[in-house]
């Protein structure tokens, strides 16, 4: 089958074009021989052998070699019978003139095999040159679009023109993306989805290899991209069920390659467009959060003030008064905190925050840890299994402090007693746990425990407990700025369990 751009050549055309072709050529010679017999009596032989040769040439140059050999053969006869003396007559008087003949014959069909070489090749580099700027065209339409359903677009007709028939370019189903195409509606005669969707699958290409009338109709050709395949091309040429030459299927790959990358592009471009939209809202939330706290901090300090003011003022108040002024300071020093966590927060996203480095005692670290918690675990059993004999360890302790405080409250609101706390040196590194003993993280986390640290995310989100989900946030964040980890499991025995492995190098020596 040729396409509706590429030539035709004796292989390739159809077995009504071929007879046409040397039907045309013998009614050339019959033309050429009408015109010359009325100057048989002016026209040299010579002459009326160039004649025919110079027909021969013309033949081969517009139908190919087979007619210009068969227009070879007619001229020698046609010259025979009309040109030779006896005319009208296949007789020859002069023994010479079987010679012309021969001369006559060879000479025409080797022109016509050249000339046919000749018009062969140009027709090859002009249709090389076709293929070419059809490539051009796409990449250059391809260029410019930004949207997949532009690329689709592009695509079909950029394949429907250069092979003719129908082009379709098929996207992954958004249901089942790995496994199936979004097939059109309605379906065109002949396509196959399964087809479709086993070159997808199989990143093979599948279509008709024969003329043979059981063969598919449509060519489906994966769109291989660099990163993973993309689609498929399907199409159905001008001229169904005929296998196409391999210079044909050479260039779907390369239509189906280029859509592929395109697809892929955009792709991109869209993940990119939406990290930068991503980016730019978290910056925008962090300092709205940001100003936020910081103009509520004040009043909510000087609130807490005051209502412990009004619990030891004079006269003594009521029970019932001093319960209603301890409620509030107990909800504003909640507060207080929210708005410190949320403060904390957005400094450590902003990356403004320096670390003061400096070499630390974890035990002490752990203790003041657990004094700044004391009114949390109040009633609550702590086991503390921390080695007197630790090595220091180099970080900036406010925050590793901070992170021990904020797991331990963590624990207190949604674990049981006892809560444990350990600590133990490792090759290069120290490991710090905070476990409780209650229910654990929830089921929905199973396999998913890193979405514990991201903001505003909690374990239990119906919980009645108070929070927003920022504590283990920032564990995350001033961990990974000690360039550690923070992980969280349940316990093979019950409860929940969090580690933060920390760096460790040598410790200095001390000098007396």
């Amino acid at each position: 089958m040729a396409s509706a751009t590429e030539p035709h050549s004796d292989t390739q055309a159809a077995p009504s074009s071929a007879r046409r072709s040397y039907a045309y050529a013998a009614l050339c010679c019959v033309a050429l021989t009408l015109l010359m017999t009325p100057l048989a009596n002016l026209l040299d032989p010579a002459n009326v052998v160039m004649l025919y040769l110079l027909g021969t040439v013309g033949i081969a140059l517009r139908w190919g070699r087979g007619p210009s050999a068969l227009a070879s053969m007619l001229n020698v006869v046609a010259f025979d019978f009309f040109f030779v003396s006896p005319r009208f007559s296949f007789a020859v008087n002069d023994v010479q003139y079987i010679v012309t003949f021969a001369v006559m014959l060879a000479v025409g069909l080797l022109t016509g095999q050249l000339t046919a070489g000749l018009r062969f090749q140009a027709n090859i580099a002009a249709s090389r040159e076709r293929r070419a700027q059809s490539l051009f065209e796409l990449s250059r339409e391809l260029s410019s679009a930004l949207l997949a359903s532009q690329v689709v677009q592009i695509g079909e007709s950029a394949v429907q023109r250069h092979f003719g028939g129908s082009a379709l370019v098929l996207l992954p189903d958004s249901r089942d993306p790995h496994e199936s195409l979004a097939l059109p509606e309605p379906m065109p005669a002949g396509f196959e989805a399964s087809m479709a969707n086993a070159a997808y699958r199989t990143d093979q290409a599948l279509g008709p290899t024969t003329a043979d009338v059981a063969a598919p109709a449509w060519h489906y050709v994966p769109l291989v991209a660099p990163m993973r395949v993309r689609g498929v091309l399907a199409l159905q040429p001008a001229q169904p069920r005929w296998p196409m030459a391999s210079e044909q299927h050479q260039q779907l790959d390369t239509f189906a390659r280029q859509i592929a990358i395109a697809l892929e592009r955009v792709h991109y471009v869209e993940v990119s467009h939406q990290a930068l939209i991503d980016i730019e809202s978290e910056r925008l939330r962090n300092a709205l959060l940001a100003a936020i706290s910081h103009d509520v901090r004040t009043p909510l300090t000087a609130l807490v003030g005051l209502a412990e003011t009004l619990r030891h003022s004079q006269p003594a108040l009521t029970p019932a008064q001093a319960e209603n002024a301890a409620a509030i300071a107990e909800q504003a020093r909640e507060l207080a905190t929210l708005t410190n966590n949320l403060l904390d927060m957005a400094r450590l996203q902003s990356g403004n925050v320096s670390l003061r480095l400096e070499w630390q005692s974890v035990e002490e670290v752990v203790g003041s840890a657990l004094r700044s918690v004391r009114s949390v675990l109040a009633g609550k059993e702590v086991r503390v299994h921390v080695p007197a004999d630790l090595p220091l360890v180099e970080f900036d302790a406010t925050l590793i402090e901070r992170v021990l405080v904020n797991l331990l409250e963590n624990a207190a609101k949604y674990g049981a007693p006892p809560i444990e706390v350990s600590a133990h040196a490792q090759e290069g590194s120290m490991v710090l746990s905070v476990r409780d003993h209650g229910p654990g993280l929830p089921p929905s986390l199973q396999s998913r425990e890193h979405l514990l640290f991201e903001k505003f995310t909690r374990g239990h989100a119906e919980s009645a407990t108070t929070g927003v989900g920022l504590g283990l946030a920032i564990c995350k964040a001033v961990v990974d700025a000690h360039r550690g980890e923070i992980r969280a499991r349940n316990a093979s025995t019950g409860g929940a369990e969090f580690t933060v492995t920390l760096p460790r190098k040598p410790a200095p020596l001390l000098t007396e």
